[in-house]
């Protein structure tokens, strides 16, 4: 099958479905509506002379239109057209700068980039994509960095921080049993974390707390401005409030959440003149976040709501986890 997997291809389409469907709204509307204040201004009447003289202009708008149209209508089968959307363009432009020069096997590049395109779930080859990583920088070993990533890779503590242990790099949480109080999340929130041997003052676990601060240490260095959210480790009742107040699809069920394990957190991007990246954006027009999502998978993070049914280019959650 056809998966439009080539950058340029894809780019060339996104940029002629975009003019196609100026042709088709945006040029006929200025055209009327330019006509129509024209009419309203001069007050002039819709006799046969006024309509004669724009028979011409209004015949050249109509075959642009047209031609649009058919084009559009030819190309609407076409998957690489239909996958040509702005959110699917700017993560496949993401992924494959950032995949582009990494010494991982092209199969898995390729079978990872089309999965954008048809919005299937990455987890399981970004974790392959991440061990390649981590074969790559320890081969090149070309600075102190690449301690960082095998160490995110072979972490381990057995001792349970808030339901949560940590074995060769898998942060391992309860698996959900109704009626099991002690599998719920939120329900082992520390009043006190630094008081309770946790890094940080918010309930994070103390090894996701390492990654997300060195992951938006070395944003800040890129010159790229984010920061974290300060609810740490989210109690159960504070689950139970959003789930009751949100709109359906945008809070996990109570006792569901990994934010009540403290293996999630909400991050903040910014614009480069300090503004909260906020509204409609993307990896393009948001560049922290951009690098954010490029990058996560390098300290052993994922972002696994970027094609979720309520879309949440904020949460981010430890690259492997697992239910015991």
């Amino acid at each position: 099958m056809f998966t439009c997997n080539n950058y340029n291809l894809l780019s060339f389409t996104f940029y002629l479905k975009y003019i196609l469907a100026f042709n088709m709204t945006i040029i006929p509307f200025l055209y009327f509506y330019i006509n129509l204040v024209n009419i309203i201004k001069s007050k002039k009447r819709l006799n046969k002379w006024f309509i004669k003289r724009r028979i011409k202009s209004i015949f050249y708008i109509l075959v642009i239109f047209l031609l649009s149209l058919i084009t559009h209508n030819m190309l609407n089968n076409n998957v690489c057209y239909v996958y040509a959307t702005p959110n699917i363009y700017h993560e496949y432009k993401n992924s494959f700068n950032f995949l582009e020069n990494k010494q991982i096997d092209n199969n898995i590049k390729n079978e990872y980039l089309n999965n954008i395109l048809i919005n299937k779930n990455n987890n399981s080859l970004e974790k392959l994509i991440y061990k390649e990583k981590v074969k790559e920088v320890a081969t090149n070993n070309e600075s102190n960095d690449n301690d960082n990533y095998n160490y995110y890779l072979h972490e381990t503590d057995l001792n349970k921080q808030n339901m949560v242990y940590v074995e060769n790099g898998v942060f391992y949480y309860p698996s959900y049993i109704y009626g099991n109080n002690s599998t719920y999340s939120g329900m082992y929130c520390p009043n006190n974390p630094q008081d309770n041997g946790y890094n940080n003052p918010y309930g994070y676990n103390n090894y996701f707390y390492t990654r997300l601060t060195k992951l938006i240490d070395d944003a800040s260095k890129n010159g790229f401005k984010i920061t974290l959210s300060t609810q740490g480790c989210r109690h159960y009742n504070t689950q139970v409030y959003y789930y009751n107040t949100m709109e359906s699809g945008r809070a996990a069920s109570p006792g569901f959440s990994l934010h009540g394990f403290g293996i999630a957190s909400d991050l903040e991007f910014y614009n480069m003149d300090g503004s909260v990246c906020s509204g409609y954006r993307t990896d393009y027009t948001c560049p922290s976040m951009g690098w954010a999502h490029a990058n996560a998978i390098n300290y052993g993070l994922s972002f696994p709501l970027l094609n979720a049914s309520y879309k949440e280019d904020w949460h981010i959650e430890p690259l492997n986890k697992m239910k015991y």
